[in-house]
């Protein structure tokens, strides 16, 4: 499963893709770069990759704007920015 991270303006842009990182729900990876998504699971914040939106399925579900901020910091922390 993924959680798509990108920004509104790419988000609502007229291109094929999107940016997104892994969530995974079978175990706890145990790291600040991988925040807790609800029941969901832990959105890997080193998996970062352009996904083609012809790809990707129903949503099912959204990260709160807290979560949203947890991945904010950990791409942040990540990326070194």
């Amino acid at each position: 499963m993924r959680l798509i991270v990108s920004s509104d303006v790419i988000n609502d842009a007229d291109i094929p893709w999107v940016i997104g990182v892994h969530l995974i729900d079978d175990h706890d990876p145990m790291s600040l770069l991988a925040p807790r998504i609800g029941d969901h699971g832990w959105a890997v914040v080193t998996t970062i990759e352009r996904v083609m939106r012809n790809r990707l399925g129903e949503q099912v579900a959204g990260a709160t704007p807290e979560e949203m901020e947890q991945i904010d910091i950990a791409l942040r922390a990540a990326l070194s920015l």
